[in-house]
């Protein structure tokens, strides 16, 4: 392993958990039914490892969704590693809150503000979505800056939004491509990646409902069209980046 690469395990939807140096940082984990329940959408990728072995040293939330702050997933997660601290903006720490979530653990950031905590520093950005306090992230660790977009429509200011916060060149972009419910599409990826022009794009929510997803190759495509190297992750599967 690489000093300062970046372990990357892709949890389906918008899920990773990130490790370096023996820390782990988690986003977004979404492991149950919890939407078939609530929406009677089914659930195509299977949770890709049991919870206890997920062992973060930090958990990010980017939103009060269904697929991305899981009810159920959440709590059990919380009950094996309770001191874990779990960053989120406003929505995130409300219904934490409301569930009876430790509050010492719990880790408001707005957008614009940074935590560190360990090897990760995470930066909150701007994101455009139906839960008003949803955010994305720049996250420096190692050597990289990764921006992970979050739930996100593609506006006139998200790119300078990006750009105001960024402290050195990005060299990873995770982006959603499915352009339904409050998402850019997978064009509009494209777009915001070339123009931020990374190392290394990857695509990210789409596969797990037939109803709401997209085909990553056309994104990977269109980037290497642009000289920016993209790849799709396979679920569950260790890479270095």
């Amino acid at each position: 392993m690489k000093k300062d690469s970046v372990k990357t395990i892709w949890l389906g939807q918008s899920g990773f958990l990130f490790e370096n140096k023996g820390e782990r940082l988690l986003i977004d984990p979404f492991f149950s039914d919890i939407v078939e329940q609530k929406q009677g959408l089914k659930r195509l990728m299977q949770a890709p490892m049991p919870i206890e072995k997920l062992d973060p040293s930090v958990i990010f939330i980017t939103h009060n969704h269904l697929d991305h702050f899981d009810p159920i997933t959440l709590p059990e997660i919380h009950a094996f590693y309770p001191t874990i601290p779990i960053i989120g903006p406003e929505s995130v720490m409300k219904k934490a809150n409301e569930m009876g979530f430790t509050p010492s653990v719990l880790k408001h950031i707005e957008k614009g503000k940074t935590i560190e905590i360990g090897n990760f520093k995470i930066t909150a950005t701007a994101a455009y979505h139906s839960d008003p306090f949803s955010v994305g992230c720049l996250i420096e660790v190692g050597d990289k800056t990764m921006y992970y977009s979050g739930d996100t429509l593609l506006t006139e200011t998200l790119l300078d939004d990006i750009l105001s916060l960024k402290n050195r060149p990005i060299d990873i972009v995770f982006i959603v491509i499915n352009g339904r419910l409050g998402n850019m599409n997978v064009k509009e990826a494209i777009k915001l990646t070339s123009q931020l022009n990374p190392k290394l794009a990857i695509p990210m929510h789409y596969g797990m409902f037939a109803e709401n997803t997209e085909n990553p190759s056309i994104f990977i495509n269109g980037c290497e069209e642009r000289s920016i190297k993209s790849i799709e992750l396979k679920l569950g599967k260790e890479t270095e980046l």
